[in-house]
């Protein structure tokens, strides 16, 4: 069984890895930049500690080793009971004011009791993102952007959405199913054509 200290760190770590994933987004040129100097800023420290005999980390290192965070195993149960029944009712919350329907001719956004909003089009532009790495790597969350037919104009975005490239292979095989032909599908929503010529 483990021991409270060994709770108390990893309760620790992963609400540090939560509030860094929900309080900043790191993409994947920052991720690598910042995992870069860290590794320079180590191998900085271990040549300072080896040739300058500088020991301020070190005792940092040890001080922090010495730390033992012993949190109760059922004050950890009762705060992880209130964030669970907090989560539960973000999921239900979702469920009944964020529900997206993806067909071939529309998207569909669900609020129950509220409205439901419809954009048709012929044939769309979907983008796929993922702007913070740290969320594709928990729950390979990332933000849907869709485009008007001719891919010049921003329709809708859905952020945060989890499983997006599970979800982008069922998009991309409805969207192979798109009918092309009708020419009003190439026509900006704003009633312009491509050259600017208004119909």
């Amino acid at each position: 069984m483990l021991g409270e200290t060994t709770v108390g760190w990893t309760y620790i770590v992963i609400i540090a890895l939560v509030t860094l994933t929900m309080g900043v987004d790191l993409g994947r040129n920052a991720s690598i930049f910042c995992l870069v100097l860290f590794v320079g800023m180590w191998l900085g420290v271990l040549w300072l500690q080896d040739a300058k005999n500088v020991t301020i980390f070190a005792s940092l290192s040890a001080f922090i080793a010495s730390l033992q965070p012993a949190i109760s195993t059922h004050a950890l149960t009762l705060l992880s009971s209130i964030l669970l029944i907090i989560y539960l009712i973000m999921i239900v919350y979702a469920f009944i004011n964020d529900r997206w329907r993806i067909t071939s001719n529309e998207i569909e956004h669900r609020s129950l009791g509220h409205r439901d909003d419809a954009t048709g089009r012929g044939a769309k532009r979907v983008l796929a993102s993922y702007p913070d790495v740290l969320e594709l790597l928990i729950c390979m969350s990332g933000t849907i952007t869709v485009f008007s037919a001719t891919g010049n104009k921003q329709l809708l975005v859905i952020k945060n959405v989890p499983f997006l490239p599970l979800r982008m292979k069922k998009i991309s095989r409805i969207l192979e199913f798109s009918n092309v032909n009708d020419y009003s599908a190439m026509i900006e929503d704003d009633g312009e054509e491509e050259d600017g010529t208004t119909v």
